[in-house]
C-alpha cells in the first residue's frame, strides 16, 4: 500500500477532471480531496497480517478524502515520518489483545509527534464477535500514551485456509466463528463520524 499521488484525469472534459477529484482506487495509497479540500493533511495506517484490516484502513482513507481531506493510506511499516501530517488514524488487527507488532512500534517511533497530532485508533478482531465490548485489546494503553481523541474497535474475519498452523493451533480451543464479520458501513459511518471532527478543528 505505497503512497502515490492520485492521477488526476488528463482529458480537458471538466467532467472527467470531476470524475477523478477525491477517487480513492484499490491499490493507490493517496487520495485527493473530494467536496472542497480543507486545510488538513490525515494519514490512515493500519497493521495488517492477511489484507481485512488494510481493507477497513482503505475505506476510512476513502471516506475521509471524499469529505475534502487530502488521505495517505499506508501499511504501519511503510511510514517513514508522520511529520507531514495534521491527523493521524491508526489501527491494527488484534490477536489475543495485542496489537501487531508492526502497529505498536508505529506508535512507540512517533509517540514524540504523535502527542502534538490530533489521533484516532482502531482495533479489527474476532474478539468483538465472541464477547461484545469485553475482550482485552492493548488500544486503549496505546491511545492513552499519545492523547487519542478516540477508539473504535470493530469485528473483523477469519478465513481458516490462510493463517499457519501454529495460529490454527492457537485458535483451536477457542472454537473462534469463522468468516468474514466486517461491517463496512459501520466503518464508513465512523469515518464520517471522525472526519466531522476533524473539520471542527480544522475550522479553528
Amino acid at each position: 500500500m505505497r503512497s502515490q499521488r492520485a492521477t488526476m484525469a488528463s482529458s480537458g472534459d471538466p467532467d472527467a477532471r470531476s470524475h477523478r477529484r477525491g477517487a480513492w482506487a484499490e491499490g493507490s495509497g493517496h487520495a485527493g480531496p473530494g467536496r472542497g479540500r480543507l486545510a488538513m493533511r490525515v494519514l490512515v495506517t493500519a497493521g495488517s497480517k492477511y489484507g481485512s484490516t488494510r481493507e477497513i484502513a482503505h475505506v476510512i482513507a476513502a471516506e475521509l478524502a471524499a469529505q475534502g481531506f487530502e488521505v495517505d493510506c499506508l501499511d504501519a511499516h511503510e511510514v517513514l515520518t508522520v511529520n507531514p501530517y495534521d491527523a493521524i488514524v491508526v489501527g491494527s488487527a488484534v490477536y489475543g489483545g495485542l496489537w501487531r507488532r508492526d502497529a505498536e512500534e508505529f506508535i512507540a517511533h512517533h509517540a514524540d509527534v504523535l502527542v502534538t497530532r490530533d489521533v484516532w485508533t482502531f482495533s479489527v478482531g474476532l474478539e468483538t464477535v465472541v464477547t461484545p465490548g469485553e475482550g482485552h485489546d492493548e488500544a486503549k494503553a496505546l491511545g492513552e500514551r499519545i492523547g487519542a481523541r478516540g477508539h473504535m474497535r470493530f469485528t473483523g474475519a477469519l478465513d481458516p485456509d490462510r493463517i499457519n498452523e501454529g495460529e490454527r493451533a492457537l485458535l483451536a480451543p477457542l472454537n473462534p466463528p469463522v468468516g468474514d464479520f466486517r461491517d463496512m458501513a459501520r466503518v464508513s459511518e465512523w469515518a464520517q463520524e471522525i472526519g466531522a471532527q476533524m473539520a471542527e478543528i480544522a475550522s479553528l
